[in-house]
């Protein structure tokens, strides 16, 4: 695979986290309650911050052929 497709298959995997924080956050706070809600926000938490990361990194490195 070229540098171009494994970026775009990283930035999918990283909307894809995203999609993952806002479900599982709306999931957590109207469904769930105490520690088993806490431990979910913890890792939608976690995997926002991961695909921001990726995006972070994926911004820096513009430049492909």
């Amino acid at each position: 695979m070229t540098e171009g497709l494994i970026k775009m298959w990283l930035s999918f995997i990283a909307m894809g986290l995203m999609f993952f924080a806002v479900f599982g956050t709306v999931f957590a706070r109207k469904k769930l309650t105490g520690i088993i809600q806490k431990i979910i926000l913890g890792i939608t938490f976690i995997s926002i911050i991961f695909a921001g990361i990726i995006i972070f990194l994926l911004v820096i490195n513009v430049p492909t052929v």
